[in-house]
């Protein structure tokens, strides 16, 4: 009795075997490339969600006032103190909220921010100005425009800069100054002094 070879039947199954790995790579590969998507949406809702905290200035800062040109100094704005932050959480980003209730120009013609690149600034309490602060909202230049001699409403300005690395200690206290003496980028106005009344900065901290 003769067998048929058996090399064709060992051939065969060996492309079987190829073609089913083929197969389940591919699936597999579509399986990860959809828990990729499921997770990014995941993670855009949970960042539209984040939990958050707000900590106001104790204290609103009666006036700031911005020199003019000839005159710059540094300016200090109200410390802020950061306390109660829950414990084991990781702080995901953290920003500076300045708001001004009103302005007023003490000069005879228009007034407003007169340079750009001009920094407020944020350091912790037991730090140093030129060596610890980091920058935590810049002045648009021409922004906060007030007519001449005159009065206005107030706005809210909103640091784009990312201050969580400063957020190092919980219970701390934080300043905020406008710095010429060590940074040489304090703000100025174009005008004679720039009034900014009933000023309060707050710190946004969200979590992950």
């Amino acid at each position: 009795m003769s067998f048929p070879p058996q090399g064709n039947k060992a051939d065969v199954s060996g492309v079987a075997t190829a073609a089913a790995l083929a197969v389940a790579d591919a699936n597999i590969d579509t399986l990860v490339a959809r828990l990729t998507a499921a997770r990014a949406g995941y993670m855009d809702a949970l960042n539209r969600d984040r939990p958050s905290m707000l900590f106001p200035s104790a204290l609103a800062k009666a006036i700031i006032a911005i020199p003019a040109v000839g005159n710059v100094t540094d300016l200090d704005f109200p410390d802020i103190i950061i306390a109660g932050l829950p414990s084991g959480i990781a702080i995901a980003r953290a920003d500076l909220v300045l708001i001004i209730g009103a302005l007023l120009d003490t000069s005879a013609a228009e007034n407003q921010i007169a340079a750009a690149s001009k920094k407020l600034r944020i350091k912790i309490s037991t730090g140093a100005w030129g060596t610890n602060d980091i920058p935590a909202l810049t002045f648009v230049q021409n922004s906060l425009q007030v007519d001449a001699s005159a009065y206005r409403g107030g706005t809210v300005l909103f640091g784009a800069t990312d201050i969580k690395a400063i957020i190092t200690v919980a219970g701390a206290t934080y300043n905020l100054r406008s710095d010429q003496s060590e940074r040489t980028d304090a703000v100025i106005a174009t005008g004679d002094t720039l009034e900014l009344l009933d000023v309060t900065a707050v710190i946004r901290v969200w979590f992950n």
